[in-house]
């Protein structure tokens, strides 16, 4: 099994959410015995965790194409996340429109040097 794979797998398990999630809440919870200098396998871990965290997130608000199976799936994990980082930027450009639209710009600005 690759190694990316294996830390996905234990990255996405309920225990380690749970830890996860406990360590962030109460800050007193250590996920590794050095704190201090993390090897790129306990960086990449903890990216995992931050992001299949994200995803529960996802599941538990009832958003649009994410399920268990698309958790449990590596590749449809991927598909779900590009999917998703896609939808927030079109949501944020629109966003960023719309209050374009909205400034009033026949007042004059005023400008500090």
């Amino acid at each position: 099994m690759d190694i990316g794979k294996a830390i996905r797998k234990i990255a996405r398990s309920d225990k380690h959410q749970t830890l996860y999630n406990q360590s962030k809440e109460l800050g007193n919870i250590r996920l590794f015995y050095n704190d201090i200098d993390l090897t790129a396998l306990q960086i990449l871990y903890l990216n995992w965790l931050s992001i299949y965290n994200s995803l529960y997130r996802d599941l538990a608000m009832g958003e649009d194409y994410i399920s268990m199976e698309v958790i449990k799936d590596d590749m449809r994990t991927d598909a779900y996340l590009y999917y998703r980082q896609k939808n927030r930027k079109k949501k944020l450009n629109k966003n960023n429109n719309t209050n374009n639209k909205t400034k009033d710009n026949s007042l004059p600005g005023v400008k500090f040097y």
